[in-house]
């Protein structure tokens, strides 16, 4: 009956348990067994236990069983099934005697590959945390709040410039280089977590260097790792990181903040940061008193409200052209309505600032007080035209006289000095014509009055004229003009006296600074929906020094040379201002070996087309 009782239990164990016999079979095997090793219905019997476990024989099975003990484990062997899988097992293996079978061996056999997965993936996952840790630099702490006692690791000692075979209370010596503003801040987070207030927090402090020559920034923090049956935390880890990187870095993006917003506030010119939609997002203390509002006021405006209407359509496109890309910057004179509803004249530069994905986020723009400048420029044109035209009617009666005068030596011969002293007169009256001329024409296109008269000319013809024009001054500077077209037929969309006064200018200038004797060369081609007109010299070239002047009003390269060839250094300047009026663009180039070209270029279609 306890046979029968013992061998139901045995069947319906979830244990994988077998009985070998001393021949080293299996004579009994539990279901379970029978499953791990994938036995038949009848299960295991007669099988020999070197097929199942990876043992040569039951001898080397049982040799890990020691007199006077009766059993032992095997923590870690395999085992084989019918398909010869291997699988990862343990093994109690326990000796008895049977009175009728002899010594007998029970085997109880534990799947531990599961177990053994998850170990291993301790292992690594605690490989990994070392890594991270060792490469992080992060030196680690544990504490005891009962006995204060403190272990730390070797990066914890390398952060404190401890090294490992120096025998010292690292507690005392952590304490001691803290700075002293610092401490209490320092020992805070152990506090809290010690006393149960916090589960886990952390601090920033300064720390000496052990040379004690700098002060580093360091961060701890501290979490509870354990505690008692009360909840008190009996073991405390933390973590301490140098962070003087970090530090250094704050402090100067701090420091760069700060400047920015005294540039920015403290500014003697208004500056704002203007949102897409046109709103003020921040103004500074100049805009507000050049526009007369306060700051909350202004906030709660627009740059459109507060720009004259006849000026708003041009800021709108240069802001939308910014928008687009189009333009990375721009500057615009326009006018502002202040809060007492006069207006002012500013300068607008603007930009706009992209946000992390490239798109437009802001614009910032800088307004500087020009009223003044303004009122002066338009004193000093009224004042510019007024004298020119003041000195136009007597200067026409002078030259008028002089010519007169010279009209009558062909009946009344006059003696050489008279004669001289006329030419002299009449050769400077010219001059000062011309230069009233000039001053004239770059006073209007200066101030956008000049008016130009725009249509379809053929524009070798033209240039053509003004060579013949300019057969005087070619002759009396000993050079020639040769005229170059590939296609007769060119048409440019241009005012026709102006562009001859262009083509007067450069002719000029080149046949002024050519070498004697040399051919002046004069091109008109055609390259995509423009004409380009070029005048190339063979001279002494362009100074460097010179060339970013060389289209400012007044500018002369060399003085001393310049007076032997007249000029007022203002033909160049009403040249630009002309082509670009017209709708083109003019420029130079000049060689080392004193070849100058200068070159303009003039739509071929007008707006119509």
């Amino acid at each position: 009956m306890n046979e029968q009782i013992i061998a139901n239990a045995v069947n319906h164990s979830s244990l994988a348990m077998i009985v070998v016999d001393g021949d080293g079979k299996v004579v009994v095997s539990t279901p379970a067994a029978n499953r791990l090793f994938q036995g038949t219905e009848a299960g295991l019997v007669g099988r020999p236990i070197s097929c199942l476990l990876a043992v040569a024989s039951l001898a080397e099975l049982a040799a890990h069983i020691i007199a006077p003990a009766t059993d032992a484990i095997i923590r870690s062997t395999t085992a084989k099934d019918q398909q010869g899988d291997v699988v990862a097992v343990s093994v109690h293996i326990m000796s008895w005697t049977d009175p009728a079978q002899g010594r007998l061996y029970t085997l109880i056999v534990n799947d531990i590959g599961a177990e053994l997965a998850s170990e291993m993936r301790s292992q690594e996952d605690l490989v990994l945390a070392a890594n991270a840790i060792r490469g992080a630099h992060i030196g680690v702490f544990e504490y005891v709040p009962a006995s204060q006692k403190v272990t730390v690791s070797d990066i914890w000692r390398e952060l404190l410039e401890v090294d490992k075979s120096e025998d010292l209370d690292v507690q005392m010596e952590w304490r001691s280089r803290v700075h002293p503003d610092d401490l209490a801040a320092a020992l805070e987070p152990v506090r809290l977590c010690a006393e149960g207030l916090c589960e886990r927090a952390s601090c920033e402090y300064r720390l000496r260097s052990r040379d004690g020559k700098q002060w580093r920034w360091m961060q701890t923090d501290v979490a509870v790792a354990r505690r008692d049956n009360t909840g008190k935390p009996v073991r405390l880890v933390g973590a301490q990181t140098d962070i003087s990187d970090r530090k250094r870095i704050e402090n100067e993006l701090r420091i760069s903040v700060d400047r920015f917003r005294s540039a920015f506030d403290d500014a003697p010119i208004g500056k704002a940061i203007v949102g897409l939609d046109g709103s003020w997002l921040r103004v500074n203390s100049a805009l507000c008193s050049l526009l007369g509002y306060t700051k909350d006021e202004m906030l709660g405006t627009n740059f459109q409200t507060l720009t004259h209407p006849d000026d708003l359509a041009a800021d709108m496109e240069l802001a939308e052209q910014l928008l687009a890309g189009q333009i990375s910057s721009y500057q615009l004179e326009k006018r502002y309505i202040r809060a007492d509803g006069s207006v002012v004249w500013g300068l607008l530069a603007g930009v706009v600032v992209s946000n992390d994905t490239g798109e437009p986020d802001h614009f910032i723009a800088q307004i500087l007080d020009i009223t003044e400048r303004r009122r002066l420029a338009e004193l000093k044109s009224e004042f510019v035209a007024t004298v020119s035209h003041e000195l136009r009617t007597p200067l026409t009666s002078i030259l008028g006289s002089l010519m007169l005068l010279t009209s009558m030596v062909e009946d009344e011969p006059f003696s050489d000095d008279a004669q001289r002293l006329l030419y002299i007169a009449q050769q400077n009256g010219d001059r000062l014509r011309n230069l009233v001329n000039d001053i004239l024409d770059f006073e209007k296109f200066s101030s956008a009055q000049m008016r130009l008269e725009r249509s379809y000319q053929r524009v070798v013809s033209l240039v053509e004229d003004a060579v013949m024009a300019g057969l005087a001054a070619a002759d009396k500077f000993g050079v020639r003009y040769k005229v170059q077209a590939a296609d007769r037929g060119l048409t440019g969309y241009v005012d026709p006296q102006r562009f001859r006064q262009v083509m007067t200018n450069l002719l000029s200038n080149a046949a002024k600074f050519a070498d004697e004797g040399s051919l002046i060369d004069v091109t008109v081609d055609a390259p995509a929906d423009v004409v380009r007109i070029s005048v190339g010299n063979s001279g002494s070239g362009i100074p460097e020094a010179f060339r970013d002047e060389i289209f400012k009003p007044f500018s002369q390269a060399a003085p001393a040379s310049t007076r032997k060839r007249e000029g007022t250094g203002l033909g160049l300047s009403i040249s630009k201002q002309i082509v670009e009026q017209m709708g083109g663009t003019i420029g130079f180039e000049s060689a080392q070996d004193g070849r100058t070209t200068f070159w303009f270029t003039v739509p071929m279609y007008g707006p119509d087309r």
